[in-house]
């Protein structure tokens, strides 16, 4: 007959051993045939930006008038969760400045002055002739 002390020693390799061997995985993380998946995601990322602006919108700017009217040359959204939205845009001045473009997020382009120029019929020809048909 085997001694308790020795006895007790071998349940515990072997219940080390199984630890070991099968690690513990969630239900939900193995298909039928022992696959794991990885879980989807809830929402896209369509879903959580709320974007201000888009490629081509005309722009001016609350308090900085001396940069003139913009256009929206670049929208670059982030693919990381909770990742920034940004913005580049060029003004009559030449500068080409970035911008938030978020509307959830505080530090918005839209909360720093930023306002979409909403009478095309003013001069828009001729902003996007000196934007856009550069020699």
């Amino acid at each position: 007959m085997a001694s308790p002390i020795t006895e007790q020693n071998r349940r515990k390799r072997e219940s080390t051993r199984e630890t070991i061997a099968k690690p513990p995985v969630a239900a939900t993380q193995l298909d039928s045939h022992n696959h794991f998946h990885r879980p989807e995601p809830r929402q896209t990322l369509t879903e959580t930006k709320r974007l201000y602006l888009r490629v081509g919108d005309e722009v001016t700017h609350l308090r900085y008038e001396e940069w003139g009217m913009g256009v929206v040359m670049e929208i670059m959204t982030s693919s990381v969760p909770g990742g920034t939205c940004l913005a580049r845009v060029r003004f009559q001045d030449g500068q080409l400045r970035c911008f938030n473009n978020d509307l959830d997020n505080e530090s918005c382009c839209y909360y720093f002055g930023v306002r979409r120029y909403w009478n095309p019929s003013h001069g828009v020809n001729a902003v996007r002739s000196k934007f856009f048909l550069r020699g």
